[in-house]
């Protein structure tokens, strides 16, 4: 299994800690670090669809561990570059909560358009490969796509409000969607 992870992550992973260090070496080090503790404590992971949020979670305190440890203190950390990496783990988990809101209102769908809208929104396939699992028109796809995103679009404005900062969008959920 540790394989396989590090397959599959090792370098976007690799790639995240290099942006927040900005030395390769370092990142080097950092992620062998990581797959120490991966190793250690992979047991600890009770859900596996949480794996990437826990390698990145994982990622983010070694970072700040690497900044915070004395022998590197010619490697001070900014607090803003802190104050980044605690809010980019607060977005990371505010994403993922959105997202188990989205699986529950995507489900709620009519089957037709719930199953290749997960497709298409939570699994990120092509619509040509929806089109071929379903075998059905590659139009016949983007219709319902298009049809379930629209029903998704209204689900979510009867439970949550939206506005927009220069971060985005910014949903508030009064919870009448049962997420």
């Amino acid at each position: 299994m540790i394989e396989n992870i590090w397959n599959t992550f090792h370098i976007q992973l690799l790639n995240f800690i290099v942006s927040k260090v900005q030395n390769k070496t370092h990142a080097e080090d950092i992620l062998q670090d990581v797959f120490v503790k991966v190793i250690k404590n992979i047991e600890t992971l009770a859900d596996e669809q949480k794996l990437q949020s826990w390698l990145y979670q994982t990622c983010r305190y070694a970072i700040i561990d690497f900044y915070r440890s004395k022998d590197k203190s010619n490697h001070q950390i900014s607090q803003e570059t802190l104050d980044t990496l605690i809010s980019e783990e607060e977005n990371h988990e505010q994403q993922a909560q959105i997202s188990r809101c989205l699986i529950i209102l995507i489900n709620e769908l009519p089957q037709n358009v719930s199953e290749i809208l997960m497709d298409s929104e939570i699994e990120q396939l092509k619509q040509k490969e929806i089109a071929q699992k379903y075998k059905i028109s590659l139009s016949a796809t983007k219709s319902r796509i298009l049809r379930g995103r629209d029903l998704l679009k209204k689900k979510l404005s009867n439970c949550c409000q939206f506005e927009f900062n220069e971060h985005g969008p910014q949903a508030t959920c009064t919870n009448h969607c049962g997420c």
